[in-house]
């Protein structure tokens, strides 16, 4: 049972009905942005983190004269055939014409543009690294992955990317290297989609804007729309799932959203998506029909187990905040989902001088980290706090955590399935952890873990002066 809401930046315990079966623990990483293996706990705070931006950004800049002054929407992913990062992102050479550029990595940090003589450019050359140019002159791709099918080496790469021809118009692409595309199909604007079937974690998904309209005085304001497909060719189940609430600044809407589109494919059984917080300028630039154009940009946090219902994180809370005054990501920032490096997880973004309100802006691409699997965390930071998890079956030999103790401490005792400590598991023989480490293994004196695989058992984890990210049994 997945509670409804999850309870954020509390001191009080979020307490949720008994498993009729307990909890299988599979050696999947229980990350901790909700209840979900949560049975109570007690003054513990739910932080959403912050990724740190890189000290060298931007790290990609407009520097050609077909990129124009704006780089935005950087999708990035691994190729293990290449052993390559590859990045896709927009250039705007003007307001007609955007391309599809194309840049390399080895380390994810350090970028190089090669010259594939694919496309000719706006001087009528192919020295340029445009990789994708739509029939209406404006090519912006939306994602670009590698295939689930890895049966079918002539479609080893799928891309989805907007066209206008005219209108905002939606093309799903094929690649068996990801230079050379070929467009299957035109499948239009799909915030027209509505009806059909509505599935939990299909093949492929996506969020966008779209347009609500507000009940007090009409003005039409930018919401997130799902729908999902099969085939990536035929979609379906259009809905809004992401509104304003009640307790948000009437001024705010969502400019739009970004998740890995491959619903099979989840971060430890979570979606992620990164929202745009659109906090609205009313004084000026407001169009006849009410709709607003000016005001800052700025990604919050939010996730799905499902990818139909989706939680803000913390509504309160931006997950990359904008840069300082005069910074090159002052006014707007675009983030895109989480590249996974090692024992980092890498965020590219775009950053924009100017807000929403200018047509002549200035664009260039960052980069922000986080340590693996820190989103969000458990702190008792004031006094001691604790959690008890719902009961699971103990799959492994041996408990870790992801937490940083630095200064205080944390200490696990196990009990049974109705809340009783066992013996050689208690309080009492926990052995503290009193670091900051990614995979911190959990030990009591003169017992294993070991000695409990196949039983089902519950943890209480006690937290002082600590903070806690998720736990694993391996």
């Amino acid at each position: 049972m997945v509670p409804s809401q999850s309870c954020f930046l509390t001191t009080v315990g979020c307490i949720s009905a008994l498993l009729s079966h307990p909890l299988v623990a599979d050696q999947r990483v229980q990350l901790l942005v909700d209840d979900h293996v949560i049975e109570s706990r007690e003054r513990l705070t739910r932080v959403v983190q912050q990724p740190k931006p890189h000290p060298q950004n931007p790290l990609i800049a407009a520097e050609h004269a077909w990129e124009g002054s704006v780089l935005e929407m950087p999708t990035v992913f691994w190729d293990p055939h290449l052993k390559l990062f590859r990045m896709y992102y927009w250039a705007v050479y003007n307001s007609e014409t955007i391309y599809t550029c194309y840049a390399t990595s080895h380390d994810a940090i350090h970028w190089i543009k090669p010259l594939l003589g694919l496309h000719k450019g706006p001087d009528g050359t192919t020295r340029n690294n445009i990789v994708l140019r739509g029939e209406g002159q404006v090519a912006r791709t939306r994602y670009v992955v590698l295939n689930p099918d890895t049966t079918d080496r002539a479609r080893r790469y799928l891309a989805l990317y907007i066209d206008n021809v005219p209108g905002l118009t939606e093309f799903v692409a094929s690649s068996p290297d990801g230079l050379h595309w070929k467009t299957e199909k035109k499948i239009g604007d799909l915030r027209n989609v509505r009806g059909g079937n509505v599935t939990k974690n299909p093949p492929f998904f996506l969020i966008e804007q779209q347009w609500g309209r507000d009940s007090h005085d009409g003005h039409r304001y930018r919401c997130i729309w799902r729908t999902e497909s099969q085939d990536l060719l035929h979609w379906t189940g259009g809905r809004i799932v992401v509104d304003r609430r009640a307790d948000d600044d009437p001024d705010l809407e969502f400019y739009h959203a970004a998740a890995h589109f491959i619903g099979t494919q989840s971060y430890h059984g979570i979606h992620f998506g990164y929202l745009y917080l659109f906090h609205t300028d009313t004084s000026r630039k407001v169009r006849d029909d009410g709709v607003r154009l000016a005001g800052t940009v700025a990604t919050s946090l939010m996730y799905s187990r499902d990818t139909i219902h989706w939680t803000r994180a913390d509504p309160k809370r931006r997950f990359l905040p904008l840069g300082g005054q005069g910074a090159w990501d002052a006014k707007m920032n675009y983030l895109m989902p989480e590249v996974p490096v090692r024992d980092t997880l890498h965020f590219y973004y775009c950053g924009f001088e100017k807000d929403h309100a200018f047509t002549r802006n200035k664009a260039s691409l960052g980069l922000a980290t986080l340590p693996r699997d820190r989103f969000v965390s458990l702190e008792a930071m004031q006094e001691p706090g604790w959690l008890v998890t719902k009961p699971f079956i103990a799959d492994g030999d041996n408990l870790f955590l992801n937490a940083d103790a630095t200064g205080g401490q944390i200490r696990v005792s196990i009990l049974d399935d109705r809340q009783k400590p066992l013996a050689k598991f208690g309080m009492d023989r926990a052995i503290a952890l009193e670091s900051d480490m990614l995979h911190s293994q959990v030990t009591w004196a003169g017992a294993s873990f070991a000695e409990l695989r196949g039983q089902t058992i519950r943890l209480r984890i006690h937290l002082q002066q600590a903070r806690l990210f998720s736990f694993v049994i391996q």
